[in-house]
């Protein structure tokens, strides 16, 4: 059967126990999706993106394409980061409409 399509067929575990696929929970804190990034952690991915913006320039200027590509998408990664996990700030409050400049009476 193997022959026929030219793909090897997959051996069994024979008495193996075989490995359980579903996901298993984190066991340390920081392996947990929903920790929350610090302002420092921020900082450093905003400082990451800067670098790599340049990194990435001179690569593509010394025509290294593959590594113009990684650097890429190391930045891409650090903006979003950056992006999804800084904190929202507040909206400023509505500043009260100036009535413009007047000129002094002559009172």
């Amino acid at each position: 059967m193997a022959s026929e399509n030219m793909f090897p067929r997959r051996k069994r575990a024979h008495g193996r126990q075989v490995k359980d696929l579903r996901p298993r929970e984190p066991k340390r804190k920081e392996e947990s999706l929903e920790v929350q990034a610090g302002p420092g952690a921020i900082d450093v991915a905003r400082y990451i993106a800067d670098m790599t913006a340049q990194l990435e320039a001179m690569a593509t200027a010394a025509h290294l394409d593959l590594l113009a590509y990684f650097l890429g998408m190391a930045k891409a990664e650090s903006e979003l980061f950056a992006r999804t996990n800084a904190p929202e700030e507040p909206e400023p409050p509505p500043e009260e409409e100036s009535p413009g400049f007047t000129f002094p009476s002559d009172e």
